[in-house]
């Protein structure tokens, strides 16, 4: 009895199953392979399995594939460290020049400066000449005449307020008397001012004009209070002598207005009281 033995052959072929293109030893050992099959099919009984082959040459890389379409946008990172600071840059131009302010509040009045020392007496002058005899004086009884009679005085009265801050208040007539005498003149009533840092004087003019003989005759009210504004009205006074008025009708008036180099406040005069002018006539002063 005739014995068949079939060798069995396994191959591995890298990467699977064989392409459609195979190089000549893939095909010699395809062939081997089927002829196998077929022995085995026509005597019935297996054969002994035989080694493994070599493993076959790589075949040659396949074409790049296109490229993919872009990925969705991603998430927005953690916010990074702060760089460090940039060199610093030139100056820029100059600006226009900004509006004035307002006057500052006036500051407080200095005290008064110490009393400067008493200068050397001076060089006695020369002897002037003896004068010339003087005429021949009034007899008593002409002087007598110019002594103007106490009786000649008048006063005006009023009980009305005023708010006037610049101008004339109240006025009164009088008739003088003499040409060589003075007017005495006073003023009684309530003034007031009322701001911070502010000023009014009241004076009288004689029918139009401020006294000038010798001067002015006036009063000032000063206001200065850090903060608020109280409204302060006192009882006042003040009077003068006026000389250089001629005889007749004189027309006293009083007015009030600005201190000199002074805010002008906010004034009120005669309130809820009752206010006077007085005049009276006198004779003149000594010289």
């Amino acid at each position: 009895m005739v014995q068949y033995f079939a060798v069995f052959l396994v191959f591995s072929f890298p990467g699977g199953s064989l392409g459609t293109t195979t190089s000549p030893q893939q095909q010699n050992t395809a062939k081997l392979k089927d002829l196998c099959e077929k022995s085995i099919l026509s005597h019935g009984f297996p054969g002994i399995p035989g080694s493994n082959g070599m493993p076959g040459v790589p075949g040659v890389p396949g074409p790049q594939g296109s490229q993919g379409r872009e990925g969705p946008k991603g998430q927005i990172g953690d916010k990074g460290s702060q760089g460090v600071q940039g060199p610093r840059g030139d100056r820029g131009r100059e600006g226009p020049p900004g509006k004035s302010g307002p006057p500052g509040i006036m500051g407080i009045k200095g005290e008064s400066g110490l009393v400067g020392m008493k200068g050397e007496p001076g060089i006695v002058g020369n002897q002037g000449r003896k004068g010339d005899k003087g005429e021949k004086g009034e007899s008593a009884k002409a002087s007598q005449a110019s002594v103007v009679p106490q009786t000649n005085w008048k006063q005006c009265v009023w009980k009305s307020g005023s708010g006037t801050d610049n101008g004339k208040i109240n006025d009164c007539a009088f008739n003088k008397l003499k040409s060589d005498t003075a007017l005495k003149v006073s003023f009684q009533g309530v003034m007031r001012v009322i701001g911070h840092v502010k000023c009014n004087r009241w004076y009288f003019k004689f029918n139009g004009n401020e006294c000038n003989g010798p001067m002015t005759i006036e009063a000032i009210v000063y206001n200065e209070w850090p903060s608020g504004k109280p409204n302060l009205h006192h009882h006042r006074s003040f009077e003068g002598y006026c000389g250089n008025i001629s005889q007749g009708a004189v027309r006293v008036e009083l007015w009030v207005g600005q201190c000199s180099s002074q805010t002008l406040g906010d004034a009120f005069t005669g309130w809820s009281s009752v206010s006077r002018i007085m005049i009276e006539e006198v004779s003149r002063p000594q010289s």
